[in-house]
């Protein structure tokens, strides 16, 4: 590879901005039986909950508006995104046409072979960054509404993700069934969920939280954890110790689950790491049944199966290009991996979708890539339904 990277998929060196590049045709007719899904992809949020909020709290929604060269976000006239970073976000990515127009999204996806997205927020974890959102009931809401109006322009394709009441788990049963029923294959919640009104911290491995799982399991919709609520530093180096960081992976929200005993009291529980890759799974694997082992008369409570038992049961992380990851794919089991393109992050495949799809199965047997690829998650989030 020029200039040293260790970057294994030729196309993926010296891709632009993601505003900037072009979609990637085809070269191949893939594996009969090939369905190609990203288990993560993004739409970028519009001034949507102004029109949506009661009118006695209208001066505390969000607002998106487009200023300066850029989308600006703010709350109650505080603007949450400096004007250089407006513009850079824009310049870089959210001013590219498939972050916001279905009909310019589809034909990306159909130049680079995508059959279907799971569609994440894009702004909406720059609320969760700065603190505790007032008015959760409403700007969550509101949200929900509109991603399902976004996806329901290209049913069949488009599939939305969204945000149940993590701050009220009394609320979750009527909170989970509005979200299902707006359409919803997959709910969020937050890393760092906060605290509740009483002002206790969230904790997901506490009891309080368990009428959230009952609700969850009971609707049969996976839950999710995503990357992309870490505030960088203005230092040098800021996007590069952030985003390296975030995508170190999710422990402590998998030990909670797992150690706190979610999974055992919630057996049809299914959660979704996204966007950290593969190959932080085994070695935190490794070391869960190394601590549930080595601490015996210490590890409360005491479990139904090994700790590693629960990701191969339980369990599913999103990639996009991850060789380390592919290669110890053994120790996590094939059907818990889920590529993704990140369309249209700068992070994403997209402008090299192909190549790295050529890459899952110069990495595993044809079978393994096919779930990898597609299969599980068409299961997952029942995107043949």
């Amino acid at each position: 590879m020029p200039d040293g990277f260790i970057l294994e998929i030729e196309e993926q060196v010296g891709q632009p901005v993601a505003a900037e590049r072009k979609p990637q045709a085809k070269t191949r007719d893939w594996p009969a039986g090939t369905r190609i899904v990203s288990a993560d992809s993004h739409m970028l949020e519009g001034d949507l909950w102004i029109d949506r909020f009661p009118a006695e709290l209208k001066d505390a929604a969000p607002r998106m508006i487009f200023r300066d060269g850029g989308w600006d976000l703010s709350i109650g006239g505080k603007s949450m995104t400096p004007q250089p970073i407006a513009q850079h976000l824009c310049q870089a990515l959210e001013c590219y046409p498939g972050l916001t127009d279905v009909d310019a999204r589809l034909v990306d996806l159909d130049v680079e072979g995508v059959e279907k997205e799971l569609i994440f927020p894009q702004r909406l974890f720059g609320l969760m960054m700065f603190g505790e959102i007032e008015n959760k009931p409403h700007v969550f809401g509101a949200y929900n509404e509109h991603i399902a109006q976004m996806c329901a322009k290209a049913p069949k394709r488009l599939y939305p993700v969204m945000v149940p009441s993590y701050w009220d788990p009394e609320a979750a049963k009527d909170s989970v069934a509005r979200c299902a029923g707006l359409g919803a294959r997959c709910l969020m919640i937050p890393l760092k969920p906060g605290r509740f009104e009483d002002g206790r911290t969230i904790q997901y491995n506490h009891p309080r939280m368990d009428p959230l799982w009952a609700a969850v399991e009971a609707s049969g919709l996976p839950l999710a954890f995503h990357i992309g609520e870490a505030i960088p530093t203005a230092e040098a180096g800021a996007v590069g110790v952030s985003v390296l960081t975030q995508m170190q992976g999710f422990r402590q929200q998998w030990a909670q689950l797992t150690f706190g005993g979610v999974f055992d009291r919630f057996p049809g529980l299914r959660v979704v790491f996204v966007e950290a890759g593969l190959s932080w799974v085994p070695g935190m694997l490794h070391d869960a049944d190394m601590i549930y082992n080595s601490f015996p008369t210490s590890v409360n409570p005491k479990l139904a199966h090994a700790p590693s038992w629960y990701w191969r049961n339980h369990c599913y992380a999103t990639f996009m290009t991850d060789p380390v990851g592919l290669s110890m794919i053994d120790r996590i089991g094939a059907g818990t991996a889920l590529w993704s393109s990140d369309y249209p992050h700068q992070e994403s495949t997209f402008g090299y979708t192909r190549g790295a799809i050529e890459a899952v199965f110069r990495a595993l047997p044809v079978g393994d890539a096919q779930k990898v690829l597609g299969l599980t998650a068409l299961d997952l989030f029942r995107m043949d339904d």
